[in-house]
């Protein structure tokens, strides 16, 4: 009887923690992106939030952290399975910035600031798996930088955050 409670103990522990309901089920292969809200108050071209959705899919497919990324309204979400990360989020602030002060003065001047409040959810379950506050924006670069360097910077953002807490590849999948 004393070996039997040794003998439990260590299959305990020797069992996964996803076979006990515990912590991260690992990365997700594909992930749905949901077009985000614009906050009240906030004036955001429709057609930057437009961009702001390619360039989203755009950056999500690059990283090669995902085997599959889309748009909600896109027909592949009919036919994706059912466990996939659920990117949502409202764009709260935005200044567009002025490319000729970021060339001729720098040092911050006339950047462009791109900031939105997303949560990552589980597309099956709802649940959430994290919210964030994501910032985006441009000080400098080439010329002054691009205005859309932005809506790049605050994809990398989440793309970050995810792979940090694990609901992405840590390593870049092969190219296909």
């Amino acid at each position: 009887m004393k070996y039997a409670i040794y003998i439990f103990i260590a299959f305990a522990f020797a069992l996964p923690a996803s076979a006990l309901g515990q912590g991260t089920p690992g990365p997700y292969q594909i992930v749905e992106i949901e077009r985000f809200e614009i906050a009240e108050g906030v004036e955001f071209p429709e057609t930057d939030l437009t961009e702001l959705m390619s360039f989203m899919v755009v950056h999500f497919n690059k990283s090669r952290r995902f085997e599959q990324v889309f748009l909600a309204t896109d027909t592949a979400s009919q036919t994706a399975p059912a466990r996939r990360a659920k990117v949502v989020g409202t764009v709260t602030k935005y200044s567009k910035g002025s490319r000729a002060a970021r060339y001729l003065i720098g040092f911050g001047a006339g950047r462009t600031k791109l900031v939105a409040d997303i949560k990552v959810l589980d597309a099956e379950t709802g649940t959430v798996l994290f919210e964030q506050k994501v910032d985006g924006h441009v000080y400098g670069g080439l010329f002054g930088g691009e205005t859309d360097g932005a809506k790049s910077n605050l994809a990398s953002e989440i793309i970050k955050t995810m792979t940090k807490k694990g609901f992405a590849n840590k390593n870049r999948l092969p190219e296909k």
